[in-house]
């Protein structure tokens, strides 16, 4: 089994993008009927920046790697909720992702700081999928001396040469 580890900000979705905080029930109503998911479960401002803030280009380019490399897609970002376990397969629903998904990263038992929490994290997850190969796609550059690698950077968004990286460490 190949892993994809897949953050959503600045992978997925800008760092200017527009944060929506409209509420449109009528829009709620029908993405809940067209994926037979209950999206009012969420708050709208979450389905909304999913639906209009990931960018198109960066989720293709996902896709091709997911594709191209056999792998799967755990999510390893701020966007996961303790509360609403099946949060971001429904997101990743709107997008076409849900058949690559597995699951999210445990979340830390007490959180120190943003990356020794995002390695703990993706360590753990490590432990449980014992992956053959993976990669962890995160804006977070701290983690690169902990996943040399394994790891790819996207500065704003997942890019053309992010794509070809991420093929590249999943076939070796």
């Amino acid at each position: 089994m190949k892993l994809v580890f897949l953050d959503v900000d600045k992978v997925l979705q800008r760092e200017d993008a527009e944060l929506l905080f409209c509420n449109e029930p009528k829009l709620i109503a029908g993405l809940s009927e067209k994926f037979n998911i209950d999206y009012s479960i969420y708050p709208a401002y979450i389905v909304y920046n999913a639906l209009y803030d990931w960018d198109p280009q960066a989720i293709a380019r996902v896709k091709y790697v997911l594709d191209e490399t056999q792998s799967n897609i755990v999510v390893s970002s701020n966007w996961r909720d303790k509360n609403l376990p099946n949060k971001m397969r429904d997101l990743l629903t709107i997008h076409g992702l849900e058949k690559y998904y597995i699951g999210d990263t445990p979340f830390v038992p007490i959180e120190k700081n943003f990356e020794e929490d995002r390695l703990w994290e993706i360590n753990r997850a490590l432990a449980i999928y014992k992956p053959d190969n993976y990669v962890v796609v995160d804006d977070l550059v701290g983690l690169r001396p902990y996943f040399p690698n394994h790891i790819v950077t996207p500065e704003q968004l997942f890019s053309i040469n992010d794509m070809n990286e991420a093929i590249k460490i999943l076939k070796r």
